[in-house]
């Protein structure tokens, strides 16, 4: 699968989420970052393409080898898989995940067996059904 034919996702399950961004992920969610077949892409697709792996209810992350007993609020990731969607190099999806982390907008916890990023800029979500949960990973942003 290429970016020309993947299709990103977005948090379809969700009715309403609530943010909480600094001034410099807000520029940076704003900006574009190009692929490397030199395609743009805007940063807040990107983002919310991990938004959308963001699981609602705790339970079992899904699409992996080894899935992990995820919380509300998590996501299991894999930059191999980010590197072929996303159409960047592994390196790349590295320094854009740490480049993420640095602006509060993801925390992210690699190991042997799986990988699992946290949405501290996320205050909490209502869902379709109305359920309404806060982010336990949630942590207010501070301008630097």
């Amino acid at each position: 699968m290429d970016k020309e034919t993947y299709r990103f996702m977005y948090p379809a399950a969700v009715a309403y989420l609530s943010l909480v961004f600094s001034q410099k992920a807000l520029q940076w969610l704003c900006g574009t970052t190009r692929d490397d077949d030199g395609r743009e892409t805007v940063n807040f697709i990107l983002f919310g393409d991990l938004l959308a792996r963001m699981a609602l209810t705790a339970g079992e992350g899904k699409g992996f080898r080894r899935p992990l007993t995820l919380s509300a609020g998590q996501a299991q990731y894999s930059e191999e898989q980010l590197s072929t969607l996303w159409n960047m190099g592994r390196k790349r999806i590295r320094n854009l995940l740490s480049a993420l982390t640095d602006m509060g907008l993801i925390d992210t916890c690699r190991s042997r067996v799986a990988s699992v990023m946290t949405f501290p800029c996320v205050r909490g979500w209502k869902t379709a059904d109305g359920s309404h949960t806060d982010n336990t990973f949630f942590h207010e942003q501070r301008e630097e």
